[in-house]
């Protein structure tokens, strides 16, 4: 799984990096085949306390289908943690969608039988 961190009008540093790192960590707990992830920092320099002045993308990519969250708030780092978990329970939510068919169609399978 690869990190990739993109930004407009902010500079990466080592620290947003590693931030973002740490929070993309978290969605190998649920042990899905993710490829790679892509995170696009955003902000707008004419606004300091304006709620929607930070803009975090999340993108996911899982086989079959990508998983895009959008979080924004004052805080970058905040808004990375928010995007984050709801990339986790996007994911998440997918991955079960996923199992619970296959198990449906394995029944209706054993049930013709």
């Amino acid at each position: 799984m690869t990190v990739l961190v993109e930004a407009k009008n902010i500079e990466v540093t080592s620290a947003l990096r590693m931030h973002v790192e740490r929070q993309a960590e978290k969605l190998k707990k649920i042990g899905n085949r993710i490829t790679d992830i892509r995170v696009f920092l955003e902000t707008v320099p004419k606004k300091n306390n304006d709620p929607h002045s930070n803009k975090v993308t999340f993108k996911v990519s899982v086989p079959g289908r990508d998983v895009v969250v959008i979080k924004q708030g004052v805080d970058m780092y905040e808004a990375i943690v928010e995007a984050a978990r709801g990339a986790f329970r996007k994911v998440r939510k997918t991955t079960e969608k996923r199992t619970t068919k296959a198990r449906k169609v394995d029944r209706d399978e054993v049930m013709m039988v």
